[in-house]
């Protein structure tokens, strides 16, 4: 039997094709499913199109595991997603979950343990045996601390502080005006409100320009990764409250742009943040593979 896992997100959504032993065999991108954007008529007609191209180069048998983004609380839009993924199944047997689980699944190979998922928001995710719990994912105008947006929202704050004077400047305010084009420090103003226009995913992507700010050694840029990954430390710890003892053993994965893009400046402060028997561990697969190993677990594979 082969398997095809759907990453569907906020961006685009990604088709993996795996044989029976999970090696990744091909791969499709396509635009994004989220039924916030493209509607549940754009949300089928993507899927339809990703699986059944994957399910014809299979040339087998196939189960589908679909991660989606939006698959939340809500009873309504839950209800219409799994129609939605019912009709793209068909016959074939398949498993649905939320992005945040999928995310737990491939990054730990549904081991227990605890999932911190940070890209545009932030998120953790734990699982104990037949017990999960979750901790932040409140949303940008509430909470999302250690994410994308965050940080994003941070490079701007701290650059206007140091075009005022209030604190000194250093190569962050050098990187953002040659990096955003600014002729003024002024000009910062005109730029989040014409190019960022309050988007979270634009204010996120201003993670690469901190990056660099940090890379460079301005030191309000490192200490940005040091609280970011205290932030995500925390909320890793409160998922994990009353599912491990204090000291137990929990490896934790991680999955999102953020970690992909600082690497070892998010990493090294995140392993120092983390509490006694807290591990960071490498992803074992990538978001795709989730859903089609909750599958495999549940038709005993």
């Amino acid at each position: 039997m082969q398997w095809i896992g759907v990453d569907g997100g906020g961006t685009k959504t990604l088709f993996e094709l795996y044989d029976n032993d999970m090696n990744m065999l091909q791969q499709l991108r396509l635009p994004t499913c989220h039924a916030g954007q493209v509607g549940y008529d754009g949300m089928h007609a993507v899927l339809a199109e990703g699986v059944e191209a994957l399910a014809a180069a299979a040339g087998d048998e196939v189960g589908i595991g679909f991660g989606l983004a939006g698959y939340g609380q809500d009873p309504r839009i839950r209800a219409s997603i799994e129609e939605v993924v019912r009709a793209v199944a068909g016959e074939r047997p398949f498993e649905l979950v939320n992005d945040v689980r999928a995310a737990w699944a491939s990054s730990l190979a549904v081991r227990d343990g605890v999932a911190v998922i940070c890209g545009t928001g932030s998120i953790a995710y734990a699982v104990r045996g037949e017990r999960e719990q979750r901790a932040g994912g409140w949303g940008y105008q509430i909470g999302d601390e250690g994410s994308g947006w965050w940080i994003g929202r941070e490079l701007l704050r701290l650059f206007s502080r140091q075009a005022d004077g209030r604190d000194e400047r250093g190569p962050l305010f050098d990187v953002v005006m040659e990096r955003l084009g600014l002729s003024e420090p002024s000009d910062l103003i005109l730029y989040v409100r014409d190019e960022l226009g309050g988007e979270r995913a634009k204010v996120a992507s201003l993670t690469s320009v901190m990056r660099d700010a940090a890379l460079a050694g301005d030191p309000f840029a490192l200490n940005v990764y040091e609280r970011a990954a205290s932030e995500l430390a925390q909320i890793a710890s409160a998922a994990v409250e009353g599912l491990f003892e204090h000291g137990e053993y929990a490896p934790v994965g991680y999955v999102g742009g953020v970690f992909e893009g600082a690497g070892e400046l998010l990493f090294s402060p995140l392993r120092r943040a983390l509490p006694e028997g807290f591990e960071l561990v490498e992803p074992v697969f990538g978001p795709a593979a989730g859903p089609c190993l909750i599958l495999r677990q549940r038709l005993g594979e």
